[in-house]
């Protein structure tokens, strides 16, 4: 068994506390850099994509081909750019927040040829998903993610009751008094 003097314990206990210990949420997930994996030149990028995005101006929303030019156009610059397309980026470039497009897809405004545009792009981007996860550019678990809170997925077990009569359909007592009487063995 190891022993400790007393200064090498109190530099051990200085070592634990100054590691386990990060101010102002260190530790945290979301907080500074934990969770954010970006390599110089990555948040000028990103940058960049939304402000390109932005200075495409105004879509007509109420052109449904208008949108489908601009779902094209966004697709294509995200192609040549190498740039990956999300939900929220695509909202944005067709000019939409999560609310409408909510609205948009359930039939609660526009017109029907709206709720299947916006569902297209819907599908356009749970498949794009799929394909990342799929060649393992995508943690599985961000993917789940993703498919359950953007793409409608779930996670559940259905079983069907079927009612079944072992007795068959003798609705009568006595029939089915004489039935159970012929059927049971009885051992001498």
């Amino acid at each position: 068994m190891l022993r400790l003097n007393k200064k090498e314990l109190v530099e051990q206990g200085e070592k634990v506390v100054k590691t386990k210990m990060k101010p102002r949420g260190g530790n945290s997930p979301v907080i500074g850099d934990n969770g954010v994996h970006t390599q110089p030149g990555d948040n000028a990028k990103y940058a960049g994509v939304l402000a390109t995005i932005l200075r495409w101006g105004d879509v007509d929303k109420s052109d449904v081909k208008a949108l489908e030019d601009r779902f094209w156009q966004f697709v294509n610059y995200c192609s040549e750019h190498d740039v990956r397309v999300t939900n929220q980026v695509t909202y944005l470039a067709l000019g939409l927040n999560k609310d409408e497009v909510y609205d948009w897809e359930n039939g609660r405004s526009r017109s029907s040829a709206h709720s299947e545009f916006i569902k297209k792009v819907k599908k356009f981007c749970a498949a794009y998903r799929e394909m990342l996860g799929a060649d393992g550019k995508l943690n599985p678990v961000t993917l789940v993610w993703w498919q359950k809170n953007y793409d409608g997925l779930v996670d559940k077990s259905e079983v069907v009751l079927t009612p079944n009569n072992p007795l068959g359909t003798i609705a009568d007592q006595k029939q089915l008094e004489e039935r159970i009487a012929g059927s049971v063995v009885v051992e001498e």
